[in-house]
């Protein structure tokens, strides 16, 4: 589950000689809160809408939205377990993706990130693990690596918020039945899993249900 697969070339980004007012506009007429900075095809950054929006400024006030622009971005040959991670460490909603050199090569969306890792796949035997962890907590990434170190792979992954507080449930569908080893390791790293098991094919509804809370969560 490459990056390389899920991005959005045709995101719209602000150019450095962009004044307040343009980019105000730009963020009133988009539908994410966060936008790139690029110039001549070299990312320079990614800025929010609510640092802008708390500027008192006017036209004559000096502005440069590069004084604003954060470092936050992943590269193409990263997973999307990776760009999780910066999305729900960062409080972003975009995550830029560029190459080594920095060029600019589009975003990654809450919104397609996250449809990615719920996809479902159509094994009828597979192993379930749930785990909470608090918002601040999660490393979707390191989880990942966790798994794949054991000889399995996640089908899928949903992370589901309590609406009672900052926890989140991580529930993560695997491609084998057996699910001990991974557990094991989880627990040598510090994950307190809640509930694992093998899971069959008439369980996929309560699997979908959680998905679809997901969706309605993030205003999908």
């Amino acid at each position: 589950m490459l990056i390389e697969k899920y991005i959005d070339k045709e995101f719209i980004t602000i150019q450095p000689e962009f004044d307040i007012f343009k980019i105000l506009d730009i963020f009133d007429g988009c539908d994410y809160s966060s936008v790139p900075v690029v110039e001549n095809g070299k990312y320079l950054g990614l800025v929010k809408e609510i640092d802008i929006f708390e500027l008192q400024t006017d036209a004559d006030t000096p502005f440069d939205v590069r004084n604003y622009a954060k470092d936050y971005s992943v590269q193409p040959g990263q997973s999307l377990f990776d760009a999780c991670n910066v999305l729900f460490e960062q409080g972003i909603d975009i995550v830029p993706v560029i190459d080594e050199e920095r060029n600019y090569l589009g975003v990654l969306t809450e919104r397609s990130l996250l449809q990615a890792v719920t996809v479902f796949g159509e094994n009828q035997q597979n192993g379930i693990i749930w785990y909470q962890v608090s918002s601040n907590d999660l490393h979707l990434s390191q989880m990942a690596y966790i798994v794949e170190e054991n000889g399995a792979h996640i089908v899928s992954l949903s992370v589901i918020p309590d609406e009672n507080s900052t926890n989140l449930t991580v529930m993560v569908k695997l491609d084998t039945a057996n699910v001990a080893p991974v557990v094991q390791s989880l627990e040598r790293h510090g994950y307190s899993v809640e509930y694992s098991r093998f899971h069959s094919q008439k369980e996929e509804s309560d699997l979908q249900r959680n998905y679809n809370n997901l969706m309605v969560y993030l205003n999908v």
